[in-house]
This record gives C-alpha cells, sequence and structure tokens, in this order.
C-alpha cells in the first residue's frame, strides 16, 4: 500500500474512532483476563473458562471493530456511520460519480507577506485545472474566496458551498524557490484526507499545479483511468515575473471595475512582453480588450487588440481551452459570430463547466437571435457560477418574449438576490443597479426598480451601456418617452448596438414606433 493510500486508510479509520474502540477493547479485556487469571483457580473453575474467555475476548476485539467502522454511539443508540452512505450528493470513493471539492485561497506564508496576488493565482489555476475534470463539481472563484478557514469552519463552508471536500493550501515564496503546502478535508467531520508539500524552483510551478490537481483527483476517485484524470498539459515559462504580472492581471480583471480592467490590460501586456511564447498571457488580453469593448469603451482598437492577442494565443497553444475561448471573444466583437460558435464550442469541450465561455457563447447567441439556445447557456453560465447576477437577468428578457412568466420569475428572483449581495462587497458597481432594474420590475416592485435605474444614471451618466440599460427598463416599464430619452444619449453609430438593439427583447415595446426607426438609420 502506497503512502497516500495508507494514509487515507488511517484517517478513516481514526474519523470513524476505530482507532480508539479497538484500544479502548483491548485495555479493558487486558484487565479482565488479568483478574480472571487471579479469580478463576480460588473459584474452582475449569481449567477451559479461561480458554473460553480468552476465545470470547478475541472474537469480541473482531466484533467491536467492525461495529466501530459501520455504527456509530449516539445518545440515541447505535447509528449507520454517514460515510457509509451518500449524502446530499456525496458519493462512495469508489463510485464513478460527481464528487465535489471547493479550492479556498491560498494563505501567504512568504517572508515579507507580500506575495497576495502570487498565492490567489496559485489557487485560482488549480480551480481551473480541477474544474476540467468531467466527474467533478468545483465551485467557481467568486464563491469559494469570500472563505478562508481562518474566519469560518470547514464544516461551514462545506455546507454554504454544498461540497464534500475543502482544498486549503498555503505558498511560501522566497527568491527563486517556492514551496506549496495542500490539504484536501472532509466537509463533514472536518478531517484530513490527504496532504502534501511541493518544493521546487520557481520555473516548476505549471508543473506543480498540474501533478498537485492530479494528486487530488486521484484522492477523490480511486477508480478513473489515467485518461479519464484530464488535467491540461501545464504552458510554458521563460520568466516567472511574466507569470507574476498574468497574475495580477487575472486578480484585477475578476475585479470587473473599468479601472481595474484596464489595469488587467497593463499587466497582461506587460506579462506578454517579459514572456512572448506565455499563451495565458495573450488569452488574458483578450478577454480584457473584450470585457473592455462589450462593458465600457467600446472601438475599432479594441476589436484590434483582442483579435491581434487571440491568434498570438491560438499561434502558441491551439489546444487549449483558454486560447479558444479567447478566439470565440475576438470574433464576437468583430461580428463573425458563426465562426465564434465554433470556437466556444470547443473550449467548452476542454472545460464544461467554464463560466465566461458559456456566458460569451450564450451573449454571441443573442446577437444572432438564438433565444432559445441564449437562455440554455445563461441557465449553464448560472450554474456554473450562482453567485453571478448577469446571467439570469440577461435570460429574464428571452424567457418574457418567449413567454415562459414562470422561468422570466424565477431569473428575475436569482438575478436581484445576486445582485443585491454583490452590490454590499461592491456598492459602485453600475451594471449590478441598471440590470437589477428590469428583475424587481419583474418582481412586481417597480419603485425599488426605479430606484436602481436613478441611481446607475446619476453615478454614470456618460456611460452608454448604463443608458442603454436603463433605456431597456423604462421600456419595460412603460414610459417610453424616457426610454428614447435614454436611447437618443447612447451614440448609436457605435457598431455593437446594431445586432444587439435588433433582437434585444427588452426593446419589443418600442418597435414599429417611427422614433425607433430613425435610431436603427443612424445606427
Amino acid at each position: 500500500m502506497d503512502r497516500l493510500k495508507f494514509s487515507r486508510v488511517l484517517n478513516e479509520l481514526m474519523r470513524r474512532k476505530v482507532v480508539r474502540v479497538a484500544v479502548g477493547y483491548a485495555v479493558v479485556m487486558w484487565l479482565l483476563l488479568q483478574i480472571a487469571e487471579v479469580t478463576f483457580k480460588p473459584l474452582h473453575l475449569p481449567d477451559w473458562a479461561f480458554t473460553l474467555l480468552l476465545v470470547i475476548a478475541v472474537a469480541g476485539f473482531a466484533l467491536a471493530v467492525v461495529l466501530a467502522w459501520a455504527f456509530e454511539v449516539t445518545p440515541e443508540g447505535l447509528k449507520r456511520d454517514p460515510g457509509d452512505r451518500p449524502k446530499s450528493g456525496a458519493r462512495m470513493p469508489n463510485e464513478r460519480a460527481y464528487r465535489s471539492v471547493a479550492v479556498l485561497p491560498f494563505a501567504d506564508m512568504s517572508p515579507d507577506r507580500d506575495q497576495r496576488f502570487f498565492c490567489e493565482g496559485i489557487a485560482e489555476e488549480i480551480l481551473s485545472a480541477l474544474s476540467t475534470v468531467k466527474y467533478l463539481r468545483v465551485p467557481s472563484r467568486t464563491s469559494s474566496f469570500r472563505f478562508n478557514t481562518g474566519d469560518h469552519d470547514i464544516r461551514e463552508i462545506g455546507d454554504a458551498l454544498n461540497v464534500e471536500t475543502i482544498l486549503e493550501g498555503s505558498v511560501r515564496k522566497d527568491a527563486d524557490r517556492f514551496r506549496i503546502t495542500a490539504q484536501l478535508i472532509d466537509a463533514r467531520s472536518g478531517y484530513h484526507i490527504w496532504a502534501n508539500s511541493y518544493d521546487k524552483k520557481l520555473s516548476g510551478i505549471f508543473e506543480v499545479q498540474r501533478n498537485l490537481s492530479e494528486d487530488i483527483v486521484r484522492t477523490l476517485f480511486e477508480s478513473l483511468t489515467p485518461e479519464e484524470i484530464v488535467i491540461p498539459e501545464p504552458a510554458s515559462i521563460a520568466d516567472i515575473s511574466a507569470y507574476d504580472y498574468y497574475l495580477q492581471g487575472r486578480h484585477f480583471l475578476n475585479s470587473h471595475t473599468e479601472q481595474s480592467v484596464k489595469f488587467a490590460v497593463t499587466m497582461f501586456t506587460k506579462a506578454a512582453e517579459v514572456d512572448p511564447k506565455l499563451s495565458l498571457a495573450w488569452a488574458g488580453l483578450t478577454e480584457a480588450h473584450t470585457c473592455m469593448h462589450t462593458f465600457f469603451a467600446s472601438s475599432k482598437d479594441h476589436i484590434k487588440l483582442a483579435t491581434d492577442a487571440a491568434e498570438k494565443a491560438m499561434s502558441l497553444r491551439p489546444d487549449s481551452g483558454p486560447s479558444r475561448s479567447a478566439l470565440g471573444m475576438a470574433l464576437m466583437v468583430a461580428g463573425r459570430y458563426a465562426d465564434a460558435d465554433a470556437e466556444f464550442k470547443s473550449a467548452l469541450s476542454m472545460n464544461p463547466q467554464e463560466f465566461l465561455t458559456t456566458y460569451y457563447y450564450a451573449r454571441n447567441c443573442l446577437l444572432q437571435g438564438k433565444l432559445e439556445q441564449a437562455a440554455e447557456l445563461f441557465e449553464r453560465a448560472h450554474q456554473a457560477r450562482p453567485e453571478d447576477y448577469q446571467a439570469p437577468l440577461l435570460a429574464l428578457s428571452i424567457y418574457k418574449r418567449l413567454g415562459r412568466k414562470d422561468k422570466a420569475h424565477t431569473a428575475a428572483r436569482r438575478g436581484t438576490k445576486a445582485a443585491e449581495c454583490h452590490l454590499q462587497l461592491h456598492p459602485d458597481d453600475v451594471r449590478a443597479l441598471y440590470l437589477g432594474c428590469s428583475g424587481f420590475l419583474e418582481l412586481g416592485k417597480p419603485e425599488m426598480a426605479r430606484s436602481w435605474a436613478e441611481r446607475a444614471i446619476s453615478m454614470n451618466p456618460n456611460d452608454v451601456l448604463t443608458r442603454y440599460n436603463v433605456a431597456c427598463f423604462y421600456a419595460q416599464a412603460g414610459d417610453i418617452d424616457r426610454a428614447f430619452a435614454n436611447l437618443s444619449n447612447i451614440g448609436t453609430n457605435q457598431r455593437e448596438f446594431i445586432a444587439w438593439m435588433a433582437n434585444d427583447p427588452d426593446l419589443d415595446p418600442l418597435r414599429g414606433d417611427p422614433r425607433f426607426e430613425t435610431l436603427g438609420q443612424a445606427a
């Protein structure tokens, strides 16, 4: 039995209290045998009585161990150990069925405690690698990174994220070496299932990430074949500072504000300059320019920069999910929707749980008027990242056009709840406000909806996307004049609004009005 299996068996014996029962039983029986040896002869008991007691003791020991494995002692009596049966989605270790693991942010154990981006990025890359495994469910970064074991009990985190296991760890980066220590913990009992440490030069960071991910999958799935452990091949890196810049870019991009996305563009650009062969940097740069063009500052420059970066990523790693997804984004903003579909499909075949690929694929379908497919993809995106407010609120308008009132109401409820939670952490996120107001309107809360719309305009009056989405809200609310007043301020000469306006269900109340036709001609 190798060290990994021995550690797993020992932890399970400890969790089920088998060792405690065995030791306790042995001590009690030793005392009884000592007493029997002293008292049986004065009591004139036959010689075979001591032998019988010894046989009963040995048989009882085996029975006690078996019962300790299968049952636990409670105030209500013996109960079958919960580890013997599935619990709320939990599966037996040898079953080829879905398991679940949440990856927490890694602690910074570096001498100067100045490696936050690096530690956070390592955990995110491991999370991304694990999410490619077919039978493994992995909560998104934004779900799991809210927690750390310093502030929350492991079982509390497991309940909140609905997972069986938790991966926590730490990173110590010093000069040209790093050390990662990781532990996989049973979220029901709090006991360690597996632990390991990896100590290498910084140039080996991708190899360690892959090895760590594979070790976790082997721990959770004893029956998977090597082909089913689909951990992507590690990227290559020539300079660790390029990876540092890349991880900082991911951090800023995850903040989803215009300023942070601009910082992300800067960091990804530096990463690509330091190491032009780092495909992840080019894919990140594509995503950042796509985000800037789609949400903040649409321009031909962002389209070209996104396209150039995507082509570079594909030239370096054409078999990579991030490269394929990046190309899909670039093709989408360039208006090549059918080609973008093919790339998004290819990326999802490599990682079906990837939120951004699914989300942008849904947007691409909506741009083409494929409402059924767009709604399905928005649903899948919401399942991949339940705390995201965008996917359900965009699906809301589709369900309304399709006449699916129940689904529209459900999407509104999910989306507004996620938007409210998001605004507690990011009160300056205008996008949550202008998408959320349509959700409140659907839920029969028009005053709340108008409050959010007005708040969004007051915070960012010159932003075209804010004006556009608030116009969508007023159109749905029946305030047609205010809808057109906001649309007139968006600068409809911008090409990206042409296809979106043509297929946006929220603008249906405006169609047929001469002012709408004028907007289309101006566009």
